[in-house]
């Protein structure tokens, strides 16, 4: 297959430490724990345009500060959000104040699974909700604009996304959603279950039509990013091709470079060589030939790069569900 250039977006994942214990992700237990260097993710290709620094949970990293400077350098500013469980609300206030200096638009994601003792329990700590609700409520009093709401759907908790939504909605915040997946490199969990259709249907059907509703074209693609989600939840297919290894990639804190999140296949080692030698290599390439195809997952760091290349698609969609949306209302 031909070479391909080189990738937009990726997951960054600092440290599989974490601080909750999660109904749907496992990966806490995951060993051994991060060994790249402040100067290790300087490598990072400057090709960049869509980084979400993850976890575990981020902000146990001591350098994360350094770490997101150094990645944002190095990549030309791109559009970088920080996703967090939100547990650690003075940590996390202090680093965004001070990553915000040089990074005014820097985002952050808050995990939010339901209201209250919902959220506790699928986060397995008893005042999970209350910490992370401060955090926001924080960020929201310190007028961080670049903040999301994160729901991650499962059978125990689909009919909360409504209520959810409201609350992001209330704090002026964005809301992003997805469906719990598998993986053996991220989640360490084989374990969850396709959501009950009809329920991910109305749950979703009420947030995509709010958000075509909307006056922001980012918005709008939101939606058509949860039309996917209902077709894969569904029939287990993508509505869109996925590109990873090409236009993404995911680095583990041990500095093994995967395709996405779900695929096993390492496509190489930062630890001692370039990100160059690592994407350039045999070793790459077959795991995109292995790969080419895949219908494992529908999450939003795979689909956001597969919707670029297909706007034409998404676009007749929008302008068909706004019509029929508005005629409705």
């Amino acid at each position: 297959m031909a070479r391909p250039g080189y990738p937009t977006d990726a997951i960054i994942a600092l440290t599989y430490h974490c601080d909750a214990r999660c109904q749907m992700c496992n990966i806490w237990q995951i060993k051994p724990q991060e060994f790249l260097t402040v100067d290790d993710y300087a490598k990072v290709p400057s090709t960049l345009k869509d980084i979400n620094i993850s976890g575990g949970e981020a902000f146990m990293r001591t350098d994360i500060i350094d770490i997101v400077k150094v990645i944002h350098q190095k990549t030309n500013s791109p559009r970088m959000v920080v996703s967090t469980n939100g547990f650690r609300t003075k940590q996390i206030i202090d680093s965004m104040e001070e990553l915000r200096k040089t990074i005014p638009n820097i985002g952050i994601g808050v995990s939010i699974d339901g209201i209250g003792e919902v959220h506790n329990r699928i986060r397995g700590i008893k005042d999970a909700y209350d910490r992370s609700l401060e955090t926001l409520r924080q960020l929201n009093e310190r007028e961080f604009t670049n903040v999301r709401i994160a729901f991650t759907a499962l059978n125990d908790n689909v009919d909360e996304m409504r209520k959810v939504y409201d609350l992001a909605e209330s704090m002026g915040f964005q809301f992003t959603t997805a469906v719990a997946q598998n993986s053996d490199i991220y989640f360490s969990t084989q374990a969850n279950d396709t959501v009950q259709a009809g329920d991910l249907a109305d749950a979703l059907g009420y947030v995509i039509r709010k958000e075509l509703l909307s006056y922001h074209p980012k918005r709008w693609l939101r939606a058509y990013f949860e039309q996917g989600t209902l077709v894969f939840n569904q029939e287990n297919r993508r509505i869109l091709k996925c590109s990873a290894g090409i236009d993404f990639f995911y680095l583990a804190p041990e500095g093994i470079v995967y395709p996405c999140l779900t695929i096993p296949s390492q496509m190489g080692d930062l630890r001692g060589n370039s990100f160059e030698q690592v994407w350039e290599s045999e070793q790459a390439d077959t795991v995109r030939r292995e790969i080419d195809g895949c219908e494992k997952c529908w999450m939003i760091c795979t689909a956001r790069t597969a919707l670029k290349r297909n706007m034409p698609s998404a676009l007749s969609w929008i302008v068909k569900e706004k019509v029929r949306n508005h005629l409705k209302n």
